[in-house]
């Protein structure tokens, strides 16, 4: 089948700008154009669509999505932006009568920034005593549970906390509920584990939802089964979604035992980056600093200490994988840059790309490094918004060099932009909103939060598109809309270069096309 695209503006991200036109044939982009030029290609049968003022931007990447979390996420309690603990308490109290006997209630979503303290396991106790709770809190870092789930897993006053991780106690060295980062396995180990069925239904529902928002790839971290499951999904459901999967560092003898190198795959899913953790998160104050937090005298969790993470970048580089890693802090984004920087030949020698996740707050003689080393930034625009407040609170004076998307943009630095779904919404259109106003949207009245950090709208498309697709290794087939790129691309109500930018999530998407089909039809046509 081949589609004729006219009358909008076709934005092609790198090859002509805009274009007035595009034809594809078959799942590729094979002309963009004047109307009149791309019309000397058509072919005896094509589909005709006129986009009416309509723009076409290249398919969304969600650069970092936890995929099979956020489908689940999707069926559990859901307590994301719950302003108070006593209304997250009366949702789970609605809850609890629907748990089967022998059964754990699971949510996630609480937020700590948002209620001013942790909740404890008292709360949850007189609401289900005999039913084990866990709670994963927002940013993912922390879990909140009740004594029943403590008993189930024997988590006591004398229990003492895995390395990179930790156990809240109260004054007299009890529980609190609250448990971090890598304590929160003493817990996990002990919930029922979700089927791989029950998984594939949650994708298979969830895709659709990434359709309407214009995402068409994600870069997944997310254990190797994803692999086998994305390819299922598209065959057995028909539910095509690009897939860069970025296996956990526990999986990394897995893969490289089965002799699976980075890129192993098709341009439906593929092996990208390894991902591992070098700290906490800000919502938790487990995210490795320089200097203690304002309010408490931690300076976070080194949840790969210098030596592990050594020996780990030397493995994946050995084997020819780059790294993903996860650096919030600006202690473990230096520690991290400083690791890399010892394989940083070896690197370019082999084409290994290496990202860091998040890179909240990053020092001031660190932000120049990333590009010195080649390294991805892997940034969440929606972050910066939704932790403001708490990382002025948490952070003091050094929150004005956090999220600093405009610094490592001048610097040189290539940004590839996502949501860390579930998270954040993994809405693009609402990530590029964040990134071009550092605001919420519905906030005309307020300052942009650390203004001089805002990107241009080019900018964080760029972050979606073109520079998502060379963190993801296929710049070669994504990305762009020049011809012989594969032809995802996304329709817009409205030009997002074109509209003020507090107007931005005004621009709704109206068709999407994954490999020459559309996913989301264009119902004006």
């Amino acid at each position: 089948m081949a589609i004729f695209l006219h009358g909008g503006k076709i934005h092609t991200v790198s090859y002509k700008g805009t274009v007035e036109a595009l034809l594809v044939v078959g799942d590729r982009v094979v002309a963009a154009g004047t109307e009149a030029e791309v019309r000397k290609y058509l072919p005896h049968k094509y589909r005709d669509v006129d986009l009416k003022g309509r723009s076409v931007f290249p398919g969304f990447h969600d650069s970092h999505m936890h995929f099979l979390m956020h489908a689940m996420s999707l069926k559990r309690l859901d307590l994301a932006g719950i302003p108070t603990i006593e209304g997250a308490l009366q949702k789970v109290k609605s809850a609890v009568p629907k748990i089967k006997p022998g059964s754990w209630l699971i949510g996630r979503g609480w937020d700590k920034s948002l209620w001013g303290e942790f909740p404890t396991k008292q709360m949850l106790d007189a609401i289900a005593p005999n039913i084990p709770i866990c709670l994963t809190s927002k940013c993912g870092h922390a879990i909140w549970v009740n004594s029943k789930a403590l008993e189930v897993a024997g988590v006591d006053r004398d229990t003492v906390a895995p390395e990179g991780g930790a156990i809240l106690k109260d004054t007299d060295g009890e529980p609190t509920g609250i448990l971090q980062d890598l304590a929160s396995q003493l817990i996990r180990q002990f919930i029922p584990e979700t089927t791989p069925e029950e998984f594939f239904e949650a994708a298979a529902e969830f895709i659709p939802r990434l359709w309407k928002m214009g995402v068409t790839c994600i870069h997944a971290p997310e254990q190797v089964g994803l692999f086998g499951m994305a390819r299922r999904l598209k065959q057995e459901r028909n539910l095509p979604l690009r897939v860069a999967l970025m296996p956990p560092i526990g999986d990394f003898n897995y893969i490289t035992s089965m002799g699976i190198p980075q890129g192993y795959g098709d341009e439906w899913v593929w092996t990208a980056q390894v991902k591992m953790f070098k700290d906490g998160a800000l919502g938790s104050s487990t995210a490795l600093l320089f200097e203690p937090y304002e309010h408490i005298d931690t300076i976070g969790l080194d949840v790969m200490p210098v030596p592990e993470l050594r020996r780990a970048v030397g493995e994946c580089v050995k084997a020819g994988y780059g790294i993903a890693v996860h650096a919030i802090g600006d202690r473990a984004v230096s520690e991290c840059l400083d690791v890399i920087a010892e394989y940083r030949d070896e690197s370019r020698e082999r084409g290994i790309r290496h990202r860091i996740e998040h890179a909240q707050m990053v020092h001031p003689k660190d932000v120049g490094r990333f590009r010195e080393l080649d390294v991805i930034a892997s940034v969440q625009p929606s972050h910066a918004v939704a932790d403001r407040y708490m990382a002025d609170r948490e952070w003091g004076e050094r929150s004005t060099r956090a999220y600093p998307f405009k610094q490592l943009i001048d610097h040189g630095v290539r940004l590839t932009l996502g949501s860390d779904a579930p998270v954040d919404s993994p809405d693009p259109i609402y990530g590029i909103h964040c990134a071009v106003n550092r605001l919420a949207p519905g906030e005309p009245g307020k300052m942009s939060w650390h203004p001089s950090e805002r990107l241009s709208v080019h900018e964080a498309v760029v972050g979606y598109t073109r520079d998502a697709a060379y963190a993801a290794g296929k710049e070669s087939l994504l990305g762009d809309l020049g011809p012989g790129k594969l032809a995802d691309f996304v329709v817009l109500s409205r030009d997002l270069y074109e509209v003020a930018p507090l107007d931005i999530p005004s621009c709704k998407v109206e068709a999407v096309s994954i490999g020459g089909r559309f996913v989301v039809e264009p119902e004006w046509s």
